[in-house]
């Protein structure tokens, strides 16, 4: 067992990497679930004469990741062999992928996305800004634990080591966790001390007082933050998604705009990123696949109601339009359905 185990890692509580907020997912688990029948039906699939992939599809993308989990171990009682490894060698391009990235929980999925971004020459900083930046203090909390179990390595060392200047900075401070929790007495006096310092730090004065602005949005709680946007608006003539684009630009433009659209309404920012994913000819498939499979166990279903709201197209729709195969196939099935 030793492979399945060590790959699938040990099993958390919060493996969804859910946290206080309210989960919407499209991927829930099956409730007649029989993990030998699958594993079997697998077995099979995998050892049918140019692989059976659509059976492959429909099983695990509509199984949980705890199911998964246990057809995996069901897999490896029958078959004598590593359902991952065997997997690996049935299935190619952008369905393995997917499959392969489903085997692990969402922390897990994260943290091997976070590796993949620092790893070798060059730093995938698209990547790394929308995995911290997007994830609450819980959801970043249990993607650390992962990482260190999974890579021997403390993720908050491979940041400082990946990043620098003002944008390294931002990332350690998120990944560190040191947000407030949210609290049910709002502090009005805070709220108008914390919206003043940002707008003095920024917009007020020549040159940007970075520091004051990471410690705020890295520091307080989410609601209370939303309340200081708000707020700023009495102080500033630019709302603050307008005093970032003014104040700073590259990578730390980007890490301080997906915080506060995220703040604002996490949502319709990933049903923005899908979109921009699939708004050129050839779809970004590194983009869409990560937010399809690190989202569909915890908030896709809301994603797709934003991003039916925003585009009067549907999610299910723009997908099936912009890729194809058994990679479109399996995008679909974690869709969960047309709006």
């Amino acid at each position: 067992m030793a492979l399945v185990s060590e790959f699938l890692g040990q099993l958390t509580l919060n493996f969804g990497g859910q946290s206080s907020e309210p989960t919407s997912p499209t991927v829930v688990p099956v409730a007649d679930f029989d993990a030998d029948k699958d594993a079997a039906r697998i077995e099979t699939a995998i050892k049918t004469k140019g692989v059976d992939e659509q059976t492959i599809i429909d099983i695990l993308t509509k199984r949980s990741y705890l199911q998964r989990r246990d057809i995996a171990f069901a897999y490896e009682r029958r078959a004598k062999k590593d359902m991952i490894t065997a997997l690996k060698g049935a299935l190619s391009g952008s369905l393995e992928t997917v499959i392969l990235g489903l085997m692990k929980s969402t922390s897990q999925y994260d943290a091997s996305e976070l590796k993949a971004s620092m790893k070798g020459l060059g730093t995938d900083e698209e990547s790394l800004i929308e995995i911290v930046c997007s994830r609450s203090s819980e959801e970043l909390a249990e993607i650390k634990k992962v990482y260190k179990e999974f890579y021997k390595k403390d993720l908050e060392k491979d940041v400082a080591g990946d990043t620098s200047g003002n944008f390294g900075k931002l990332l350690l401070a998120l990944v560190k966790t040191i947000r407030e929790p949210p609290s049910s007495v709002v502090d009005y006096e805070k709220i108008d001390q914390d919206a003043r310092a940002l707008y003095e730090a920024g917009v007020k004065r020549k040159g940007t007082d970075v520091a004051t602005w990471i410690s705020i949005m890295s520091e307080r709680s989410v609601p209370h933050l939303q309340k200081v946007f708000e707020r700023y608006k009495s102080y500033s003539p630019y709302d603050m998604q307008e005093s970032i684009r003014k104040e700073v630009k590259g990578d730390l433009e980007k890490s301080f705009l997906t915080l506060v659209q995220c703040f604002e309404n996490k949502q319709l920012y990933f049903a923005n990123r899908l979109q921009d994913a699939m708004k050129s000819k050839g779809a970004k498939e590194k983009v869409l696949t990560r937010i399809m499979l690190s989202r569909c166990e915890v908030d896709l279903m809301k994603i797709r109601a934003e991003f039916k709201k925003q585009y009067s197209k549907s999610l299910y729709q723009t997908i099936a339009e912009h890729t194809k195969g058994d990679y479109q196939r399996a995008l679909l099935s974690l869709c969960g359905g047309d709006d």
